[in-house]
Formats: structure tokens, sequence, C-alpha cells
């Protein structure tokens, strides 16, 4: 199948729900901060463009780029019954209700209370238990949680 195809359901969502979705599948567990910090990276690749995409929806949805989007991540299937449910999963779901109240902070240029970047530019994170091999050659700027933010060295 191709990756438009498996990801039609997610694609036909709000900006706004599909970011909720990846801070959900990427840092549910995490503090509101860390959650923060999942939200700026997507958005930070979103003002860099380029290979990142052009969009909200190409940026999370670029193959390999957020492993709860991989075939083979557990949360995958949790994302897409989410997609699929919204209304029922949102409603019972505090942790959803959380990431979607992040991600419509940082999407609204009219709320007063719009969240910033708090990974200092970062365009990259991992878990600290992860071996990646792109760490090496950037520079971690922030830790949060389990996850440790990277920016590419200029």
């Amino acid at each position: 199948m191709r990756t438009e195809d498996k990801n039609k359901v997610f694609r036909e969502l709000d900006d706004d729900k599909l970011l909720a979705l990846v801070i959900y599948g990427e840092a549910r567990g995490e503090s509101y901060g860390g959650k923060v910090g999942v939200a700026s990276v997507i958005l930070n690749r979103l003002k860099k463009g380029g290979w990142f995409g052009k969009t909200i929806k190409d940026v999370i949805l670029k193959p390999f780029q957020f492993s709860c989007f991989n075939d083979n991540d557990p949360n995958r299937l949790k994302l897409l019954a989410i997609a699929q449910n919204w209304d029922s999963f949102f409603q019972k779901d505090k942790a959803l209700r959380e990431c979607y109240e992040i991600a419509s902070k940082f999407l609204d240029p009219n709320d007063i209370t719009m969240l910033k970047d708090n990974v200092s530019g970062a365009t990259h994170y991992k878990t600290k238990n992860c071996k990646a091999y792109w760490a090496d050659k950037m520079q971690l700027v922030a830790v949060i949680g389990k996850h440790e933010f990277y920016s590419e060295e200029e």
C-alpha cells in the first residue's frame, strides 16, 4: 500500500488534531513541557521547510520521521483508532485533551497564550536510551523528561 493511502485517515484530520496526535503518540507520558518540546520540533521543521516539508501534514507524515506513524510501532494502531473516533477518545482521554490544547495554542495566532518553542530551535529529538545515527552530528540543546532535543550544527 502506498504511504499516501495508509495515511489517508491522518491526512483528513485538521492540522490541530494531527499535531495533537503526534504529540500524543510520541510524548503522552511526558510532562507538559515535554509535550511542548515535541510540538516545537514539528513547528521548527515547518519553519525550516525544504526536505522537512511545506505543511504541518507533510512534516508529520513524512516517512520514518515520527515513530508513532511507522507500520511496526504499536502506537500507530491506537492513533488510527483515535483518528477514526476522535470525539469518543477525546471525551475519555485526559492526555489527548492536553495534547490537543498544546496543538491548538501553537497553531492559533490569535491566542494570547500561544506557546513558544521551548527547545531552542531543535529539529530532532530522541529518547535518552535510543541510539540514533544522526545524534553525533548534531548539537544537544535541551533535555526534557526522557527526550533529548537536537539542532543541526551550523
